[in-house]
């Protein structure tokens, strides 16, 4: 088991530094700054409402 966990770790350092060699060499386009206001919106969610009371109307 710690063999193959050994393997994983290699193999996500490998891929990390073959990113970064590739980012060094311009291989992946810059990030425009006036972007990364919108790059982490907030997530809003709305409580579930359940009504167990009914409401009747006569006319």
């Amino acid at each position: 088991m710690d063999s193959k966990k050994k393997e994983t770790r290699q193999n996500e350092e490998k891929v990390l530094l073959t990113f970064l060699k590739q980012t060094r060499e311009g291989k992946y386009a810059k990030v425009d700054e006036s972007s990364l206001s919108y790059s982490r919106l907030k997530e809003q969610r709305e409580e579930p409402y359940y009504e167990d009371e009914y409401y009747y109307s006569v006319r």
